[in-house]
């Protein structure tokens, strides 16, 4: 897609880039989709909010969007933000399906508690639900009320879900590779390397490759001894291991903007306790503040590997809550074209100045 496509968008809110190859639209997403013309758009990566609210009883929820209603969810979800109150209805999914190509894929972050709406407001907006992959990590608390006897209510979380969706075809899948560019994964660009810690399985020593018995091997289950290993690295899969952004790699660029306490940052819980996006305690927060408050921070790790596996070379990749500005980062990174949309002036300031840092950096690790 040609970037100036989008000028009619230009009216809604300041758009900054690196040489007009990354823009960022101060506005509402479904306003900004709507000006979007069809068939433009070859990917889309997206965290929206998870929805952590109180979810409504799944037959009124269901009918409403059946007859092409948008719930009115109340109250809040994380930290009792009203913008995550619920997940974004198949309206606007319906909009990201028109946009993008035929055969284009999105992923769509979820919450472990809400995936599963997530998808079906995916589906009633015309996509066709792939895969369930997760990110995965460590660092999760558990948010768990004893109730003795060893006994209390929650798990410790490890992973946030992201839905593989994509939009039908046109025709064959030959056919709508060849017209369109869109349709298949990149799987040898986003293979694990032998080593990688992304790849949260056996490594080398563990009984992966090698040896007698079976062995499950990138194309499928071998029962033959003495595997030898796929070049390039393991098949990618629907799971990818990596920290959450260290205090470094949320902070970059946003040495000048408005430092917050870390007392602001937890709605006034002291120093040390948990919250927030990372919540061990203390982790990542000093006295000294932070300038980027966006509280649920993705990896650039993370944003560029899955943008490289659904995105052509040189493509247009959208996503439609950019809040900080990791995806229009991983999108440079990756020699990508980029649109990202946030509605919160706050968060733009913030994405503009973590981008200007990112791109001075200059293009690394082109696939």
């Amino acid at each position: 897609m040609d970037t100036r496509s989008v000028e009619a968008t230009r009216d809604k809110g300041r758009v900054t880039g690196e040489a007009e190859r990354i823009r960022l639209i101060n506005g509402d997403c479904l306003e900004i989709l709507r000006a979007m013309p069809d068939n433009s758009i070859d990917s889309a990566v997206i965290d929206p909010p998870y929805g952590l609210g109180k979810v409504p009883d799944p037959r009124v929820l269901l009918r409403q969007w059946l007859d092409g209603e948008e719930y009115a969810a109340k109250g809040g979800g994380f930290m009792g933000q009203s913008w995550d109150a619920f997940v974004p209805g198949p309206r606007l999914w319906s909009e990201l399906a028109r946009v993008l190509k035929p055969g284009a894929h999105a992923v769509i972050f979820a919450g472990q508690r809400t995936a599963d709406v997530m998808g079906i407001a995916l589906r009633l907006g015309g996509f066709e639900i792939r895969d369930l992959g997760a990110w995965q990590y460590w660092s999760g608390f558990p948010k768990s009320l004893n109730v003795g006897d060893g006994r209390g209510t929650a798990l410790k979380p490890c992973l946030e879900p992201w839905i593989l969706a994509r939009v039908p075809f046109a025709g064959t899948v030959a056919d709508n590779v060849k017209r369109w560019g869109t349709g298949a994964i990149n799987v040898d660009a986003c293979r694990y390397g032998y080593g990688d810690p992304a790849w949260p399985g056996p490594q080398e020593g563990d009984g992966g490759w090698g040896g007698g018995g079976s062995r499950l091997h990138d194309g499928g289950l071998s029962r033959f001894g003495g595997l030898a290993r796929p070049t390039g690295g393991r098949w990618p899969a629907n799971v990818y291991a990596c920290p959450k952004p260290s205090t470094a790699e949320r902070e970059a660029g946003c040495e000048g903007l408005k430092q917050r306490s870390a007392g602001e940052l937890t709605g006034g819980r002291a120093e040390g306790s948990a919250g927030l996006d990372n919540p061990r305690a203390g982790a990542g927060r000093t006295s000294s503040g932070r300038g980027n408050v966006h509280p649920t921070v993705k990896p650039i790790q993370l944003i560029r590997w899955l943008q490289r596996l659904v995105t052509p070379r040189d493509g247009v990749t959208l996503d439609t809550h950019c809040g900080s500005g990791t995806s229009l980062i991983a999108a440079h990174l990756e020699g990508l074209r980029a649109i990202g949309c946030e509605l919160s002036p706050e968060y733009c300031t913030i994405a503009r100045a973590r981008l200007a840092h990112w791109t001075r950096q200059g293009v690394l690790d082109l696939w």
